[in-house]
C-alpha cells in the first residue's frame, strides 16, 4: 500500500470514529431529553426569572424544559407533566378563578387544571400579594379567595427559593401566606387571632371593635409595633389554646 492510500485509509477510519462519537453525543444531549417528561413554562411576557427556570441545569436533568412563548403558545397541555406559571396578575387570577378564557395564558392554565397537571406558581409572581399592606381587608379577602380556589384545586404556591424542592422532591411549601386577610374572630368581648404572626394592624382591627382583650395562640409571634400598640391602647393579650379559656396567660 503506498503512502497516499495509507493516509486515505487512516482518514476514513478517523472520520468514521468521529461520526460515531458525534452520533453518541447527540443522543446523550438531545436523544435522552426526548425520554424526559416535559415541563412547560407559562408567562404573559418573557422575563429574566422565567429564563432562569428554562435554563436551570438542575431541572434540566429531570425534565425537558420548554417555554410556551417560544412556541407561540402552540402546545398541547396533555403533552406536559407539569406547568410553572409566572406573571399571575390580578387580571389573570380573576379570570382563571371565574373560568374566563380569553388569552393564551388563561387557556393553557385552565387546560392544565382540567387535565390534572401539576401547576407551580412562585409567590413573588402573584400581583395580589403586593397590595397586602394597602388593600382593605374585606376586598383583599375576596380577592384572596381566588388564590385559595387554585390551591384547593392542587396548585402549589411557593417562594422561588423553594420551587426546586417542591418540583423535584414534592416538598410542601414551608412559608406562611404573605398576608391573610381573614381578620380576628370575635368571641363575646374577646378577639381570637389565629395567625402565627400578630401585627399592629391586627390589634388596630381589634380596637375598632371596641374590645380590650385579644387571645392568640401560645406560639404566636407579636411584632414590636403590636406590643407597643397594645400597651398604649391598654389591650390585654392572652396566650393559650385557641377555643378554650383554660390555661390562658397574659402577655
Amino acid at each position: 500500500m503506498d503512502i497516499d492510500a495509507l493516509i486515505n485509509a487512516i482518514y476514513d477510519k478517523v472520520q468514521e470514529r468521529i461520526s460515531v462519537q458525534e452520533s453518541s453525543g447527540a443522543c446523550e444531549t438531545n436523544g435522552c431529553d426526548q425520554d424526559k417528561p416535559r415541563f412547560l413554562i407559562l408567562a404573559d411576557a418573557h422575563g429574566d426569572i422565567c429564563h432562569q427556570a428554562l435554563e436551570c441545569p438542575v431541572l434540566g436533568r429531570y425534565y425537558q424544559m420548554e417555554c410556551a412563548l417560544l412556541m407561540d403558545c402552540r402546545c398541547e397541555i396533555t403533552d406536559y407533566e407539569a406547568v410553572l406559571a409566572y406573571t399571575m396578575t390580578n387580571e389573570n387570577l380573576g379570570k382563571i378563578a371565574c373560568g374566563i378564557i380569553d388569552s393564551d395564558y388563561t387557556r393553557l392554565f385552565s387546560q392544565a387544571l382540567l387535565a390534572g397537571r401539576k401547576i407551580f406558581v412562585p409567590e413573588e409572581e402573584i400581583e395580589l400579594f403586593g397590595y397586602r399592606e394597602t388593600a382593605p381587608a374585606a376586598y383583599y379577602a375576596k380577592m384572596e379567595a381566588n388564590i385559595r380556589l387554585l390551591q384547593d384545586s392542587g396548585v402549589i404556591i411557593a417562594p422561588n427559593r423553594e420551587l426546586q424542592a417542591c418540583i423535584l422532591d414534592g416538598k410542601t411549601p414551608s412559608s406562611e401566606p404573605l398576608y391573610s386577610p381573614q381578620g380576628p374572630r370575635q368571641e363575646g368581648r374577646e378577639f381570637v387571632i389565629s395567625k402565627r404572626v400578630i401585627t399592629e394592624r391586627d390589634l388596630i382591627a381589634a380596637k375598632e371593635q371596641k374590645v380590650c382583650c385579644v387571645v392568640v395562640d401560645q406560639r404566636a409571634i407579636l411584632t414590636d409595633l403590636a406590643r407597643e400598640y397594645a400597651g398604649k391602647q391598654k389591650i390585654t393579650i392572652q396566650r393559650g389554646c385557641l377555643g378554650s379559656s383554660k390555661g390562658r396567660q397574659d402577655v
